[in-house]
This record gives C-alpha cells, structure tokens and sequence, in this order.
C-alpha cells in the first residue's frame, strides 16, 4: 500500500480545513435555511387552512422529542383523505419546528446516520416533483390542495403560495447542497479514522488482486470491531478503502475523494484587500435596505386585513369590543392593544399601537429604505460621504427602528389573524415578509460588528 500515508496526511489536512469552514460558514447558513423552510412551509398551510383544505390537528400538542421521527407516507384513505392529510402535515410541521429551534445542528453531534434523517424530513414532501404524478402519497395529496388556490381565483392567495413555492425550492435547494457537504466530510472523516486504527495492522499475503481485497476487507471488518467498537459501520465506505487501496483505478478514487472535500475558496484567486470601515457600514446599510418591498407590502397587507374585518362592523363598538375600550373611546382611535415577548422576561408584555401612526412610518421607511438600496441615488452619496462613526451612528438608528417596526407589525399580524379565524374571514399572514425583514435585520447587524470588532 505504497503512497498511503503521504495520501492520509493529505486526507487529514483538507478534513480539518473543511471542519473549519463547515463549523464557521455552512453550519449557520443551515440553521438559518432550516428556519426559512419552516416558517415558509407554515405560512402555505395556514392559507390552506384559511381557506377549508386542511384543518388544524386537534391533537397538535407540545410534544418532547429528542430524535426527528418521520410521519406516514402511507396510501391515504378515500374517505377521510382531508383530515388524515391536515394530520400528517401538522406531524410534519412540528418536525420541522423541532429541526429549526431545538436539533443539535453541530459537527459535534451530527452524524451520517442523523444527516440522513433530515435529508429524509426535508424530502417528505417533494418539491422537486410536486404534483399529483409524485411517488409520495402525501406530496400528491398536498398538492392537490395547494393547486386548488394556486390555480384558484383568488389572486391575492395564488400569488402567495407561488411566491411560497418559488422561494421553497430555492430553500430545499440550499439545504440540500449543505448537507451533501457535510455528508462529504462525515463519509471522508469515517474513512479516515479507519485508515488510522484499523488499515496499519493489517497485512495482506495474498499476491491476486481480488483475494488481496477479500483479505482486507475481513482484516478492516475483524479490525474494526476490536479498535472501534461503539462506532457505526459502513460496509459500503470499509469497501472505498480498500478500492482506493488496491484497485487498479485507486489513485483516481483518492483524488475524487480529496476533490469531495475541495472548499468553494479553494480556487486561485488575486490577493483582495479586507475592506475598510465606511465599505462594511456600506454593506450593512444595504443588507438592511434591502427587504423595503418587503415592508411596503406588509403594512399594505395589515391595512387591507383591518379593512376586511371592519367591513359590516361599527368601527367604534367593534374596536370597543375587541380592545377592551370604554364608551369614551371615539370611533376614529385606531389603536391596537397587543401582546409581546421580550427576550429574558418570562411574562408577556402589553403596548398599544396606533395603527394609523405606525403605517405613516412604515411607509416613510420603506421609502427611505427604497432610495438608499439603489445605491446611486443623492441620499446613498450624501450618507456614504460621511464619517464612518456618522455612518455607524446612522446603522443603529436604523437598525432600531427598523427591529421595533418588525416587532409591532409581527404583534398586528397575531392579533388580525387570530380576529380573522374568529370571525371565520380569509386574510393574508405577513410571515414570509417578516422573515425577510428579520433575516436582513441579522445580517446588517452582522456587518455592524465586524465594523465594530475591526
């Protein structure tokens, strides 16, 4: 086995320059597709829910798991199909919920054999052949419903769920690029610490190519069990040891194997200075600008929802009715008591919100956001002619504004949409702009503390 170990002392370096980068790069861009794909999945179902193709399971209680379990994909049933589908789904959902707040996504912790079941969770439904041909049953059934208001009159909620599919696949997408990295260094790991422990002890006496690798392959299998015990084994990868060993082509197999883990920056490129201040505050007010169609439309949304459960109603009385307000409260107050959380405080919070005040600065916002994100315009040039501590200063402001604009219009969305189910009326969710806003919020805070820490 002439070469093996220059060949491990390559395997090793590139495994620990992955390692660095899954940990630093891949892992979190994961975390955050996993909360994309929930929050976008959710906001398809309730529209459905909304509008009498599924139903909320009544069994949908708080569950403790501590491992992701796949929900039946099982032929349904011809009658019954829509409740059997609204609880399969809603199995489905709390998976989902569980894998985005709660499942230890860590080198650490993840592993082939947990990789493979989130790659089987994140395919129950199959978006890559949804429709009513797909081999899944439950993608076929959901399908079904989700075409019936995709294809529907209701243009408002078609639009929706296309946006909702479009930016799905792209999710499903990413994620599964993520995880076919992390699957490359899992599977190259395990080969590794095989090469380790268990190939230097053996010897093969055999001189024909084929008993040669019958020989080691009991020599890995015996080997493994005694320096290995506790950890999984892969006949499959024990057999790429030993093809990259003694096959004739073994040479390609440990290039191809080296090249599985190349990183994307591994490609030669011009030495690039690491940019200065004003150009990461730069970076950050755009990230931050960037979701105002987002913002725009949210309040939009809000507005016409508000509207919707006004229609046949007193604005006063009902207002009254659902506010808690005295006689005194004139019909014109627009002012909304939510409910919030607050990070570190275990009870809910109460603020009123002026409705009318919040969309005049949501629209001024959105606006300013809008003329700054084209980044040629006379308000970028001004801002970006400043001192950096100005420009500093300006991404604070912003980015406070802009955390309790997000906040007030999540509170608004509960509070109509619970009014909405109440009154059995169909309005829009803002989750899927809320997302946006928030992951935009994150980034550009990001970017501030690089600017900070620099």
């Amino acid at each position: 086995m002439e070469g093996s170990g220059d060949y491990l002392n390559q395997l090793d370096a590139v495994l620990e320059k992955r390692h660095h980068w899954l940990q630093d790069t891949e892992i979190p861009q994961l975390r955050d597709a996993f909360v994309s794909y929930e929050a976008l999945f959710e906001g398809a179902v309730q529209m459905l829910i909304r509008k009498g193709l599924l139903r909320e399971d009544p069994y949908n209680y708080e569950q403790a798991f501590t491992e992701i379990v796949l929900p039946s994909d099982e032929a349904l049933p011809e009658f019954e199909n829509s409740d059997e589908l609204s609880y399969r789904l809603a199995a489905f959902r709390r998976q989902l919920r569980y894998l985005s707040t709660e499942y230890p996504i860590d080198l650490k912790t993840l592993g082939l054999a947990r990789l493979k079941r989130i790659s089987s969770l994140i395919s129950y439904i199959n978006w890559t052949e949804f429709g009513e041909g797909a081999k899944s049953a439950t993608t076929r059934a959901f399908a079904h419903a989700f075409m019936k208001v995709r294809m529907g009159s209701d243009t408002m909620a078609s639009q929706i769920l296309k946006d909702s599919e479009t930016q799905i696949i792209k999710t499903v997408h990413l994620i599964r690029n993520s995880l076919g990295s992390l699957i490359a260094y899992y599977r190259e790991s395990w080969k590794s610490e095989l090469r380790h422990t268990v190939v230097p002890q053996i010897t093969l006496s055999a001189t024909d190519t084929a008993l040669r690798k019958d020989e080691m392959l009991k020599g890995i299998r015996h080997g493994f069990a005694q320096r290995m015990p506790g950890k999984p084994w892969y006949p499959a990868l024990a057999e790429e040891v030993a093809n990259e060993e003694l096959a004739s082509d073994g040479a390609q197999r440990r290039a191809k194997a080296l090249a599985s883990l190349a990183l994307p920056t591994d490609t030669v490129k011009a030495p690039v200075e690491a940019p200065d201040g004003r150009t990461v505050l730069l970076d950050a007010v755009k990230l931050l600008c960037r979701p105002h169609e987002e913002l725009a439309t949210a309040i939009a949304v809000l507005q016409e929802n508000e509207r919707i459960l006004l229609e046949g109603k007193s604005n006063g009385s009902w207002l009254r009715r659902l506010f808690g307000g005295g006689s005194s409260q004139q019909p014109e107050d627009r002012s909304y008591k939510v409910q919030y959380a607050e990070p570190g405080v275990p009870a809910p919070k109460m603020e009123s919100i002026d409705f009318a005040k919040l969309a005049d600065e949501v629209e001024k916002k959105a606006s300013l956001m809008a003329a700054l994100f084209v980044g040629s315009g006379p308000a970028y040039r001004k801002l970006a002619g400043t001192d950096p501590s100005q420009i500093a200063s300006f991404v604070e402001k912003q980015l406070n504004e802009l955390l309790l604009i997000h906040r007030r219009l999540g509170s608004l969305n509960t509070l109509f949409q619970a009014r909405a189910a109440q009154d059995k009326k169909t309005t829009r969710g803002i989750k899927i702009e809320l997302l946006t806003i928030k992951n935009s919020i994150v980034k550009a805070n990001q970017k501030r503390h690089e600017y900070a820490e620099g």
